[in-house]
């Protein structure tokens, strides 16, 4: 993981300044900061200022400052061509905050300065002090946040919100698309990864079984059809083992003796989340899949952290260049 610069001024580390939401919900905020934020949203009270959490700009000037509070929305950005001047950053599996994941920097990190994206804090608890020195002109937020948050944001400027589930992320792209009057080049991107998808299944001509599990903290993680991986996963025409196929949420715990539920015809995994590696146990080298030598480390961000067309992009190689044709 890289964490972008922070400016002069604000060499603070997000690790060592946690944000925290009293600081800036009730009368904690100051006055100096509650004339800034009046100021950002056009010297409007806050009950005047634009309130919409889904908005489309087509047709209209088009957003320049941006600032993305959550999973997908960089990718989604970036893949569009713009860079945003302010990011939420996430909590990681195992629980300390991460920066632009590696796999976001090999893809745009030559085409883009990603480190001249200021950080505003976590996702979840962002700076919204700092969010309003930045002077956006869109807040991109999602549907889950906290609505005191949400009412905060919305007095600096214009705040559109995604769904924020990972089994949305397709959904999510339209959003944020319209949000930046992009929606025909989103539209033709992800027409071109599911065409992509759609014409291995074709060529390969086979439905291979593929099992996903991952590390959160102490846990295992087994990843469901209703998540980024599963999805590429039915994109691209391959199935899943029987104890993986539930909907009911995107993932289920798996304990260390069910470990055989892991065997797949290919098996794609990550435990850099905090979790112990299942890979030095017995039951693991006993599976099928293993002994085959069909086992893969894959990227945890890409793969079980992120939601968007550049990591399902991501993944959709990865089992390319595995499964072949």
């Amino acid at each position: 993981m890289k964490l972008p610069t922070l400016a002069s001024g604000q060499q603070s580390s997000i690790m060592n300044r946690p944000v925290t939401r009293r600081a800036f919900l009730g009368g904690s905020v100051g006055v100096a900061a509650l004339t800034l934020l009046a100021a950002c949203s056009g010297g409007e009270d806050a009950d005047s200022a634009d309130t919409s959490t889904s908005s489309s700009t087509e047709g209209d000037e088009q957003p320049t400052r941006i600032v993305a509070l959550n999973t997908g929305h960089l990718d989604h950005l970036l893949l569009l061509g713009i860079v945003p001047v302010g990011l939420g950053v996430a909590t990681s599996a195992n629980g300390d905050p991460s920066g632009i994941p590696d796999y976001i920097y090999d893809r745009f990190g030559d085409a883009f300065d990603l480190d001249a994206i200021e950080l505003v804090g976590l996702r979840s608890e962002p700076d919204v002090e700092k969010i309003a020195t930045l002077e956006p002109d869109l807040i991109l937020s999602n549907d889950r946040a906290d609505e005191a948050l949400l009412t905060q944001l919305r007095a600096i400027t214009t705040v559109v919100t995604t769904n924020g589930g990972s089994e949305l992320w397709k959904d999510d792209l339209g959003i944020l698309a319209d949000a930046v009057g992009k929606r025909e080049e989103a539209d033709d991107l992800l027409a071109a990864y599911e065409k992509n998808a759609s014409d291995w299944a074709d060529e390969r001509g086979n439905a291979a079984v593929v099992s996903l599990v991952r590390g959160r903290n102490e846990e295992y993680i087994l990843t469901g059809p209703s998540s980024l991986s599963g999805s590429v996963v039915e994109d691209a025409g391959l199935t899943r083992p029987e104890g993986q196929q539930f909907t009911d949420t995107a993932n289920h715990d798996l304990s260390v003796e069910n470990t055989d539920q892991l065997d797949a015809d290919y098996l794609f995994y990550s435990f850099d989340g905090g979790a112990e590696s299942l890979t030095d146990s017995a039951s693991w080298r006993n599976l099928e899949v293993v002994k085959d030598g069909n086992a893969y480390a894959v990227d945890m961000d890409a793969w079980f952290l992120n939601a968007s067309l550049v990591a399902a992009e991501y993944i959709l190689d990865d089992l390319k260049d595995r499964i072949g044709s």
